[in-house]
């Protein structure tokens, strides 16, 4: 069994590290998958500065790693011109609020009296070489006031912003579209008190998104205003359409009511989540029934599963004929080819079957059920369990590993390995285990652990540290689960729990979701970094 697994692991070696050439990558879908190939064709050697130049400008997305490729081939950044872009007021002198927050006072006093002299202005230094910050942002017009908040950095939003809204502020800053992004940097920082107390407040409507009216509603609940909550949680209702968003909605309506009629919405929900496995919980009812087909293996012509191209069109396949996806599934019913199986299945029946498919077993030959349980909840979150995902920032295969932690990885095991090998699953899944391995001598519990393979263990530390969040209280530890301030992994860490509580049960385990949420109660059962 050893040597079979050796093999998957090892024989798709050479075909991962094929290096693709200029008109190979030009003649390929637009999509992250093809920058990922020209960042790697860029930062060769043997790329000349006109190739790099050309390729850097067919990219989708100039990610931070494409800019640092580009300026280290020819020494500078190539500026994309911007869509719609308005054109420049030469007067306006342009420092960005997190440039300037790392100057002192004086210094930017003495920048503001220079460019004066020169003729020119600078909303920015207007804010911030002012001896009252907050003061002069509130005489900004609504778009100014939110764009130097958001981008000032969270250590100067701390130290001069902490301050309250006024009504009439909040009356034109509730228009504005970048206050949707200033009420979440308010309401996830403990430190901006004030500012959040001046958060809560009656209104009929407002142009805010679902999430803004949903935090300031969960703001509300920290400040013991429960009216003023459920005001906000019933307009956020009106500002989605998806299911899962009913379900977060209704499970806080019953938090603050106690109303039964809103856990039997929940259990009436199409969506499995959180929300919907807890309500159950609290009904003592079974969870819902989920898909988790086992599927023969077949030879799939022209169709290699760890190519991100091959999945690239297959992407373009699904899009452009919706009508076929039971089509398309039947195509790809083949073990190898599982995860995208499950995908158009569940893409088919609009989202309302559940998939919670096992595949490449092999794969966690030997591991324990709790890991393996593990490795699916986060591959299906990461994934959908295809081989050949490429994310946005260049994340590589099923198990979604960031370049530098693989090349970390191998540097533990003492080998060189090409990132393109992450595109084999079985190697994917080795690696991941790896990198859970130390995740685990750290944290225990399922959700901090998916924090951590996320958003980082710095950042998780630093999350469940904070004298503010995963204490006892009446509303915890869903409470601190919707207030951690990266959204990303805060959404990540939820349907990874409820993916993994899924495939326990799959696996023969029982188990349900409130024991696992209780222990977050306890150091000594969820990690090793609160005492």
């Amino acid at each position: 069994m050893k040597k079979l697994l050796l093999f998957f692991l090892l024989g798709l070696a050479l075909l991962q590290a094929k290096s693709f050439t200029f008109k190979e990558i030009e003649v390929m879908p637009s999509s992250f998958a093809k920058d990922y190939y020209t960042w790697r064709f860029i930062s060769k050697k043997e790329t000349s500065k006109q190739e790099a130049l050309k390729a850097y400008k067919w990219t989708k997305r100039k990610s931070h790693k494409l800019k640092k490729a580009i300026r280290k081939k020819l020494g500078y950044t190539p500026q994309t011109p911007k869509k719609n872009a308005k054109k420049k007021d030469p007067k306006n002198y342009i420092i960005y609020p997190a440039t300037a927050a790392k100057k002192s006072l004086k210094e930017l006093q003495k920048l503001q009296n220079k460019i004066k002299n020169q003729g020119k202005y600078s909303d920015t230094l207007d804010v911030m070489s002012s001896a009252n910050p907050f003061q002069q942002l509130s005489l900004q017009k609504a778009s100014t006031q939110c764009y130097i908040f958001n981008a000032v950095g969270s250590k100067y939003r701390k130290k001069h912003f902490n301050q309250a809204f006024s009504p009439r502020q909040l009356e034109h800053l509730i228009h504005e579209k970048q206050f949707n992004k200033s009420i979440e940097k308010i309401i996830t920082t403990p430190a901006l008190n004030k500012t959040k107390k001046s958060l809560v407040f009656m209104i009929s409507d407002n142009n805010l998104t679902y999430q803004a009216n949903f935090l300031l509603a969960i703001n509300a609940i920290e400040f013991k205003q429960l009216e003023v909550a459920k005001n906000f949680l019933t307009i956020a209702r009106s500002k989605t359409q998806y299911q899962s968003k009913f379900d977060q909605v209704d499970f806080w309506l019953y938090q603050i009511t106690n109303q039964h009629q809103y856990l039997n919405a929940l259990l009436k929900s199409h969506d499995i989540n959180i929300y919907t496995l807890k309500a159950r919980d609290i009904l003592n009812k079974p969870y819902p029934k989920v898909e988790s087909p086992e599927l023969a293996f077949k030879t799939l012509e022209n169709f290699d599963v760890t190519n991100p191209i091959d999945w690239e069109h297959l992407k373009l396949e699904v899009k452009n004929k919706p009508n076929d996806l039971e089509a398309l599934a039947q195509k790809y019913k083949s073990s190898e080819t599982l995860g995208i199986y499950s995908y158009l299945k569940e893409k088919e029946s609009k989202y309302k079957v559940a998939y919670y498919p096992m595949p490449y077993p092999l794969a966690m030959w030997g591991f324990k059920k709790e890991r393996i349980a593990l490795l699916y909840a986060i591959a299906r979150q990461e994934s959908r369990f295809i081989p050949a995902s490429v994310s946005p920032s260049y994340a590589l295969g099923m198990m979604q590993i960031m370049p530098f932690l693989i090349k970390h990885l191998a540097k533990e095991r003492g080998q060189k390995i090409d990132l393109n090998e992450m595109f084999n699953p079985y190697l994917a899944v080795n690696y991941a285990n790896q990198h859970l391995d130390y995740l685990n001598k750290w944290l225990y519990n399922p959700l901090l652990v998916a924090y951590a393979y996320n958003g980082g263990i710095g950042f998780t530390k630093r999350t469940i540290r904070s004298s503010h969040m995963f204490k006892k209280g009446k509303y915890e530890p869903f409470l601190s689960m919707e207030l951690v301030d990266y959204s990303e992994a805060r959404e990540y860490g939820k349907k990874v729990l409820t993916n993994y509580v899924i495939y326990l049960n799959l696996l023969g385990i029982q188990t349900r979701v409130s024991p696992l949420l209780n222990s977050l109660e306890y150091p000594s059962q969820s990690d090793r970094f609160r005492k």
